[in-house]
């Protein structure tokens, strides 16, 4: 997904954050998997965690990451969510694939692993998720202000034509 997001970001957002490469690898004295990826040298942040917890972000590049977050969450039609973001600058590293308990299927089966914490996950993020510049020049719906419509859009609103007013009484 990043790559995508890097593609069709607005050219005035000039970070193009990366996730590294990783390896797999099979320890055969125990059978367990491993992953392997280069080590990251230099100042390591946590941008915000599988529980929907953020940074308050100092700069461009964090309001991004932080951004990238609410991106995947439309992107894939409020299916998944990106969160766990963390790395050195714009190299990021061991994200966390949050998918609704609902499409996971059999919880016991951990899909996407055992961080995968489902609508908890979402349901925070979606209270605690601070929309800033990126997120408005990404098209993004504040989160806060409009948490229904980044759910699921009443049909029967949009069947009957009402716009939606803010607290002001404008059409937005």
């Amino acid at each position: 997904m990043m790559q995508v997001f890097n593609q069709i970001k607005p050219d005035d957002m000039h970070h193009s954050p990366r996730f590294l490469d990783v390896s797999l690898a099979l320890w055969h004295t125990n059978g367990q998997w491993l992953t392997i990826e280069r080590n990251l040298n230099g100042n390591f942040r946590k941008y915000n965690n599988n529980t929907g917890e953020e940074i308050a972000p100092c700069c461009s590049l964090e309001d991004m990451l932080l951004a990238f977050s609410h991106w995947t969450y439309e992107y894939t039609r409020r299916e998944m969510l990106v969160l766990d973001i963390q790395g050195v600058g714009d190299e990021l590293t061991d994200p966390t694939v949050i998918m609704g308990d609902d499409q996971s299927c059999n919880r016991a089966e951990m899909l996407f692993g055992p961080d995968n914490l489902g609508d908890v996950a979402i349901s925070a993020f979606l209270q605690k998720h601070s929309c800033n510049f990126c997120c408005r020049r990404l098209g993004l719906k504040d989160l806060r202000r409009h948490p229904d419509s980044c759910k699921n859009s009443s049909e029967a609103e949009l069947m009957s034509g009402k716009e939606e007013r803010d607290s002001d009484g404008n059409a937005m």
